[in-house]
């Protein structure tokens, strides 16, 4: 490919897929002076008025009754036990908030919350969780009914954990404008994924926190659990829409691998179907850690997809796996994908085992047929295996595909025996962090942030380059390879997003 069209096909993926998915993330409101409360039964009734002294007993009935002026309903501590079916269509953000995060657990055998339809809503600091082995499928879940599409619905800072059926959040059949951010994900169903997003538009999945610890759960490994985060389309012309649209996966932490070793952390695309399955998808900013030593295929999948572009991400750790880098293919119908984008990531392995499962495996950095992408562009990227050969793959190779590519130690932390999970105990996480921010800043900065020396700083395209990495720090003109720009230790003598004490009394504002 000459210098001229391979420029061309890079600006036109950087303008096809950043830039309007941008645009449409919706920004939570501020806390109102519109009050009403929540309790568990006995104080919590539904026949109450709601007040602070009688308080409402359900999610569901506060969703009902709450007047449609930018109010908030504060959730004491406690366990609700029962299914909460929401269809009420805000004009102004409802908020329903956990008066201290993480301590008010909504559960069921079943989907916990389930909206139908709905709009203009903020669930913010509550626990979801199945009630046990028994649990039928779902955990939580965000669709349309009839006419209404669900949209404006916000997931902010809160803990989804052991479905024991199906996945732990699924975004599908007409949802739009849904943002899904400062979220801690683990342990869903057999055969499932963490959150399906699957005939949709416009869906910002940041800041959150990825991983399984099945014995957390009182669980076995089985490895029997598919990809962290699915973007697909399974319905074909149910909803009247083919293929998700406007979908960015940015700034999350993808970590400890137990699931079934033909998955990958992230896939877009998976049915076969005739159309494209995902259109103008960016994956940007994120940390991919391979510290679980069960195998998987790749970090990154493709199946039909189009304008897709994986940009500034770190991935770090040795990855037992098919192909270290990613499995980029078509499956049944699937017509070819397009315009695929590599492009600023850093892939390093420190122990020279990049894309070897062992057992005499030949390694491997990606795996698929390229007669089955059109415009498939590897450009920018950093790689690093123990000062071992970078291997090649019948789909790319980056010596041969690759070429501003730079193959030096990136000098990221390369020792993952210190790593505690971000499992919350009830009362606080390791280390006595009260907050999921704190717990992402805490592995990011052990495990993504550049040194002063390393070579990845600086060497990056301005052209692919988001705005911001993984800490929202500016990238400014000379971008640097991977989700970190260099400057995280800024990040250090700054609150952790803005969270203090007072974020969590009546009247605090959520400030992003």
């Amino acid at each position: 490919m000459s210098a001229s069209p391979y420029r061309n096909i890079l600006l036109l993926l950087c303008s096809m897929v950043i830039v309007p998915n941008l645009a449409f993330k919706p920004l939570p409101p501020p806390v109102g002076v519109c009050t009403y409360w929540a309790a568990p039964p006995p104080l919590g009734n539904d026949l109450n008025p709601g007040s602070e002294t009688q308080p409402w007993a359900t999610l569901e009935h506060a969703a009902d009754s709450v007047p449609d002026r930018r109010c908030t309903v504060w959730f004491l501590d406690g366990i609700y036990t029962g299914d909460n079916r929401i269809k009420r269509r805000f004009e102004a953000y409802a908020r329903f908030k956990a008066l201290h995060p993480y301590k008010a657990i909504l559960q069921y055998a079943g989907p916990a919350v389930s909206i139908a339809g709905g709009s203009h809503m903020v669930l913010e600091g509550f626990v979801f969780q199945h009630t046990g082995p028994e649990a039928t499928p779902l955990l939580v879940q965000v669709s349309r009914s009839d006419a209404f599409w669900s949209e404006y619905i916000v997931f902010y800072n809160n803990i989804f954990r052991s479905s024991y059926n199906n996945d732990l959040l699924k975004i599908y059949n007409g949802a739009r404008f849904i943002t899904v951010e400062n979220n801690l994900f683990y342990n869903q169903g057999a055969s499932e994924q963490q959150i399906d997003v699957n005939s949709v538009t416009d869906v910002t999945i940041q800041g959150n926190i990825f991983f399984n610890d099945f014995a957390a759960s009182n669980r076995p490994v089985e490895n029997n659990t598919k990809h962290y985060i699915v973007i697909k389309d399974s319905n074909e012309g149910e909803d009247a829409l083919l293929g998700d649209e406007r979908i960015t996966v940015q700034r999350n932490i993808f970590l400890n691998w137990q699931g079934n070793p033909g998955e990958t952390f992230l896939q877009v695309g998976n049915d076969g179907k005739s159309y494209f399955e995902a259109r103008d998808v960016v994956v940007q900013n994120n940390l991919f850690l391979g510290n679980s030593p069960y195998p998987m295929r790749a970090v990154f999948g493709v199946s039909g997809a189009m304008n897709v572009s994986f940009i500034n991400n770190t991935i770090s750790g040795s990855l037992p796996s098919n192909a270290y880098a990613a499995r980029i293919t078509i499956k049944g119908a699937n017509p070819k994908n397009e315009n695929i984008l590599l492009c600023n990531n850093i892939w390093s392995d420190s122990t020279g085992t990049m894309g070897s499962i062992g057992k005499g495996d030949d390694n491997e950095f990606a795996e698929g047929d390229p007669s089955n992408t059109i415009n498939l562009v590897l450009d920018h990227n950093l790689y690093w295996n123990g000062g071992q050969n970078i291997p090649d793959g019948d789909l790319l190779s980056p010596l041969k595909d690759d070429p501003h590519r730079i193959i030096a130690d990136p000098l990221l932390a390369v020792s993952f025996n210190d790593l505690d999970l971000p499992l919350w105990n009830g009362s606080e996480f390791p280390g006595g962090n009260l907050q999921i921010r704190e717990e992402f800043l805490r592995i990011a900065r052990a495990y993504g942030t550049l040194s002063q020396h390393s070579p990845a700083l600086g060497k990056g395209s301005p052209d692919c380059a988001p705005a911001n990495d993984i800490f929202r720090f500016a990238r400014g003109l000379h971008p640097s390879f991977g989700a970190d720009q260099g400057t995280a230790w800024l990040s250090s003598i700054l609150p952790p997003n803005g969270l203090s004490t007072s974020r969590n009394q009546p009247g605090a504002s959520l400030s992003e």
